[in-house]
């Protein structure tokens, strides 16, 4: 069984850094340039579907109290091969892009995650879902958190680290967060490799709806409201955590990964 890492990855590290190797023009924050970014973050997604189609194996039912893939379930999981070793390049790609998504609509990777994670809370009471993989509209009538209604992040703190263990600077601390909220409301049932992968596949689509009729002329934060920026911040933000829940339960370092394809680009 592949170990652990003990390394901590920083948000702000992988940003400076990618900022570092790349060749896109800073300051560019124009429709046509975020659009560009949905379909390059679309075409990756794309990538991920057809590995998880070919060489992923499928998801078994598991013990309620298994929250990760066990390696009873398959070795492609938890030992080393070429195909574990090139999903888990894939999967890093897919979050450096989201960085550069963010980026090119003026928003902070990070703070979006953490003020979506604040938002999911409320929206999904542990007490009321427990097990259940129902929509958050399930529980409308107790928070008050409608299709149309609560929905807005613009004024919501992010969400702080309870423990040492969930630092929400890091990308291993932002994971454990994920996961123990998952736990909490005994989701990890569900919460198998291809189930999480149709589930992210589903939000980038969300992501991309934003977009479809946008055209490509003029700036983000003219054309687009506050309101606007704050849902795209939360589609980005949708499908930056169910890929760190897709990189947890197949045993991969997300900030590892993003660290090895950034260090290869800035040795070329």
């Amino acid at each position: 069984m592949q170990g652990e890492s003990t390394s901590r990855v920083e948000f702000s590290y992988i940003q400076d850094k990618k900022c570092s190797c790349t060749n896109d023009e800073p300051g560019n924050t124009s429709i046509s340039r975020a659009r560009d970014k949905i379909f390059q973050l679309g075409a990756l997604t794309g990538m991920i579907c057809t590995t998880f189609m070919s060489v992923v194996p499928h998801d078994l039912n598991r013990a309620a109290d298994e929250s990760r893939p066990s390696p009873n379930d398959d070795p492609f999981w938890t030992e080393p091969s070429s195909e574990k070793q090139h999903m888990s390049k894939q999967l890093g790609e897919l979050f450096l892009h989201l960085f550069d998504t963010a980026a090119t609509c003026n928003l902070d990777l990070c703070v979006c995650i953490l003020k979506k994670i604040e938002l999911n809370s409320k929206k999904y009471p542990a007490e009321l879902c427990k097990g259940k993989s129902g929509k958050y509209t399930d529980y409308s009538e107790h928070t008050g958190i409608t299709a149309t209604e609560g929905q807005c992040t613009i004024n919501t703190p992010t969400k702080t680290s309870s423990n040492e263990m969930e630092d929400t600077t890091t990308v291993e601390g932002v994971t454990i967060l994920i996961r123990n909220f998952a736990d909490e409301r005994m989701w990890h049932r569900h919460h198998c490799p291809r189930n999480i992968a149709l589930a992210m596949l589903g939000e980038v689509g969300e992501l991309a709806e934003i977009f479809q009729w946008t055209k490509d002329e003029g700036e983000i934060e003219v054309l687009l409201s506050e309101k606007q920026l704050d849902k795209i911040g939360q589609e980005i933000a949708d499908v930056a955590i169910y890929l760190l829940r897709l990189a947890d339960v197949c045993h991969v370092q997300l900030g590892d990964e993003a660290m090895k394809i950034l260090d290869a680009r800035s040795e070329n």
